[in-house]
């Protein structure tokens, strides 16, 4: 009597798929990978990077060095001039306004900013003669996302509130400092 389960598709699948795990596994592009993930994870940048972290953390006040605290006393004093000049300044007006649109409406400022930005690399591409089919693509393609910004609604509360932003804030956000003894 014939076996109905060897023949079927199913186990002619199945052969299949042992044959295919077998041949990769086997293959030279599989071993070079696993060559290259093995030097990787030997390398000492690997482990410098993936090293636990020392337990005490020394923190340098920069602006007591001898290299880097005159540039910051330097520095600081330019922005307390900045910081009583901008009462009256008209820049300081405007960018002001800016960041009220911007609060408002941040991807309606942000296309047109980007709008603004591929007006101008394209006007110094064709001044340059550098304009060429790629670049012309991507110029147009960055204009049709820029409009798409445009025609957003949401306000900078609203898009904070999204799980992409939440996502981008805790893959930048420092990590906590260690706990005191």
């Amino acid at each position: 009597m014939l076996d109905s389960n060897a023949d079927s598709p199913k186990s002619t699948l199945e052969a299949l798929e042992e044959r295919l795990r077998r041949g990769i596994s086997q293959s030279r592009l599989s071993g070079g990978v696993r060559t290259l993930a093995r030097f990787v994870r030997h390398s000492r940048l690997y482990r410098w990077f993936t090293a636990e972290p020392e337990p005490d953390v020394i923190v340098i006040d920069l602006r007591e060095t001898y290299t880097v605290g005159p540039f910051i006393r330097l520095l600081d004093r330019c922005l307390e001039g900045l910081s009583d000049a901008a009462g009256t300044s008209k820049t300081a007006g405007a960018v002001s306004r800016l960041d009220a649109a911007f609060r408002v409406r941040p991807l309606q400022v942000v296309g047109l900013a980007m709008i603004a930005a591929v007006l101008v690399s394209l006007l110094v591409s064709v001044a340059l003669g550098q304009l060429g089919t790629a670049l012309l693509v991507a110029h147009a393609a960055f204009v049709l996302v820029s409009l798409l910004g445009l025609r957003s609604e949401r306000t900078l509360e609203e898009i904070t509130e999204t799980r992409g932003w939440t996502v981008l804030a805790t893959a930048f956000e420092p990590p906590e400092p260690p706990e005191r003894r």
